[in-house]
């Protein structure tokens, strides 16, 4: 049978890509978010999975203190994070207006612009994060053994930061487009990776062992994004030959990519300050304890980030077509579902607490009050789907200066005094009450500033 030319495969991706266009911007909404939500969650379920039971081997075959290590050096990744959200989240907002506006000058430079940046960004940290790990470590928390193997990981990982920073970006690209299904193939086949390798590797090297399987994972997953682009499965033409630095692009890219690189460099002030004080409160146990809660918490909110995933390609496209009262309904209709499965799984994690922790720290005597703070941790869980939806939406609007505001406020302005304050009067257990608090009082927050933006949105044009 002969095989159909190139010129007919193009033809068909093409009348494909404008269905997807025209499916976002005029088909069922409910529909809509079920199609892009779902591959999403379980590519970010996968991968949070993947850190779970990164963690569970490391816990199980090293030690205590080696998972107190590893969520040390898990928390500095969020650095490397912030250069990836910064390239990649404000690429992909530009570029989902510039396909709701069929701007074909700024898709045709995008993908070169991401390399570009992605290759300055992973220099700096690769090069700075290697020569202080030390220092950097000690400054989080990090004493004895515990800094020693922490150093040990992140050497290794931030050494090749290029295949983390560029495969995130990229894959948000192709998210952008609102091939969920695909990014999603390449997100869980990378992650089945690395957890198929932890065992082999963490028995054989220990912690490193963790580290090399996280960088080949990384490296896999760097290769099957680019595989996308270089087979031109993208609803859009790329150029490498427009490598470099286009002000068109970067100037609307870091407007939204600043809110997204503080969100992730929050999350680490955030830890910083979580890890330091119950460093100074309390002993190692503490810590594993502190790191353990925290990989059960990123777990438990992972749907909220395919939620996430799934709505932005909806509001910039529709945004970007003009289409106001759809992407409010989109807006609406993805934080009613996203509260409603947050309960439950809320539920879940506060009726079994011991189980849950007996996996991380298999031979640690957990107390009542251990209990007490690992529920007060993840009580406000329900209410996390409304900030981050938020947040994405200006993200998506180009209203990079809300969204900035709304996570410097949570983090800078409340998280961190109340996580200095509270030890004082309660002691170690005061910094487990920090969450209920910060949440209850940006839920007010967040529900005021979406009722601004809304209300008074208009379009404006790339």
């Amino acid at each position: 049978m002969e095989r159909p030319s190139l010129f007919v495969l193009l033809i068909v991706q093409e009348k494909k890509d404008q269905q997807r266009r025209e499916e976002i911007l005029s088909g069922d909404l409910f529909s809509l978010m079920l199609k892009f939500s779902i591959p999403a969650i379980l590519a970010m379920s996968v991968n949070a999975i993947n850190a779970f039971v990164d963690a569970v081997f490391v816990g199980q075959f090293v030690g205590e203190n080696a998972l107190a290590a590893v969520s040390i050096a898990f928390s500095l990744t969020m650095i490397t994070n912030a250069f990836a959200s910064l390239i990649g989240i404000g690429a992909s907002s530009v570029l989902s207006r510039a396909i709701g506006e069929k701007n074909e000058a700024i898709q045709l430079r995008i993908f070169g612009s991401v390399l570009s940046l992605s290759l300055v960004a992973a220099m700096i940290a690769s090069v700075f994060g290697f020569i202080y790990a030390n220092e950097i470590v000690s400054f989080i928390g990090g004493k004895g053994e515990i800094k020693s193997l922490a150093v040990i990981y992140y050497r290794v990982v931030i050494l090749f930061s290029f295949v983390r920073i560029f495969s995130v970006a990229t894959n948000m690209l192709i998210r952008a487009e609102g091939k969920i299904k695909e990014a999603m193939i390449f997100t869980i086949a990378s992650t089945l990776v690395n957890i198929i390798l932890d065992p082999f590797f963490i028995k054989m090297w220990g912690i490193s062992g963790a580290a090399w399987a996280t960088v080949i994972s990384m490296t896999v997953y760097t290769l099957l994004n680019c595989s996308y682009f270089i087979r031109g499965k993208a609803s859009y033409k790329t150029d490498l030959k427009y490598l470099g630095f286009d002000m068109n692009i970067l100037k609307p890219a870091f407007l939204v990519g600043l809110s997204a690189m503080f969100l992730q460099l929050m999350f680490f002030v955030q830890q910083v300050v979580v890890f330091r004080s119950v460093s100074f409160y309390g002993e190692d146990r503490d810590m594993a304890l502190m790191g353990s809660i925290y990989r059960v918490l990123i777990l438990i909110v992972v749907p909220v980030f395919g939620f996430v995933q799934a709505l932005q390609p909806i509001v910039g496209i529709n945004y970007g077509a003009g289409q106001l009262k759809r992407l409010k309904k989109a807006y609406r209709l993805f934080v009613i579902c996203g509260v409603s499965l947050m309960t439950f799984l809320a539920l879940i994690v506060q009726i079994f607490p011991r189980p849950i922790l007996a996996t991380l720290v298999p031979d640690m005597i957990l107390t009542e009050q251990d209990i007490f703070n690992y529920r007060m941790v993840l009580l406000p869980i329900p209410v996390i789907p409304l900030f981050f939806l938020t947040v994405t939406s200006f993200q998506s609007l180009g209203k990079g200066r809300e969204s900035t505001l709304l996570l410097l406020g949570r983090e800078l302005v409340l998280f961190v005094p109340i996580v200095l304050i509270l030890p004082l009067y309660f002691g170690i257990n005061g910094i487990y009450f920090s969450w209920l608090i910060m949440d209850s009082i940006m839920l007010i927050v967040v529900l005021l500033m979406a009722w601004k933006v809304y209300g008074n949105l208009k379009v404006q044009k790339l």
